[in-house]
């Protein structure tokens, strides 16, 4: 296998892996209390909402505290004049490699907790799926849609 890429994210992106999965486990406490008070309400056995809740919260909790350093340090990609390679993963690596040639569109898009980091996210569609790379500065990613656009166009051009 040839080398792994060699951009890596933003080292804000740790930040927004962080606020989501937080986010993430207060929602499960909001729905475990709702089901406490269903339970409880209906005269049920509390005890396994309690059982049920707290293995979820914990499982939450332990992804919380492994997949986002582990995620950030594994994410890389390259863009080549003929190809964007990409590689990332927590338990299971993944290298996808996308010719450019395929490439039907690319776009940048962020959700609150990117923008307010300042960051955005990089999609790169072919006709069967999309490809994305979080966590790049706004401006860098900006810089690499275009330039994964204006490849994709002279890729095509030489077919």
């Amino acid at each position: 296998m040839s080398d792994l890429p060699s951009h890596r994210l933003d080292s804000r992106m740790l930040r927004v892996w962080y606020v989501s999965d937080v986010i993430g486990i207060a929602v499960v406490a909001v729905l475990a209390v709702v089901a406490w008070a269903i339970v409880r309400h209906l005269g049920g056995d509390v005890f396994w909402v309690y059982l049920v809740a707290g293995a979820i919260e914990l499982v939450c909790v332990g992804d919380l505290l492994i997949s986002p350093r582990v995620e950030m340090a594994t994410w890389r990609y390259d863009v080549t004049p003929t190809d964007v390679d990409l590689y990332h993963g927590v338990f299971v690596k993944k290298r996808v490699i996308v010719p450019l040639v395929r490439v039907q569109h690319v776009q940048t898009k962020q959700g609150p907790i990117l923008r307010a980091n300042g960051l955005a996210t990089v999609t790169i569609s072919t006709a069967g799926e999309s490809f994305e790379i979080p966590g790049l500065a706004e401006a860098d990613a900006a810089a690499l849609r275009d330039r994964v656009a204006e490849l994709a166009r002279l890729a095509k051009e030489d077919v």
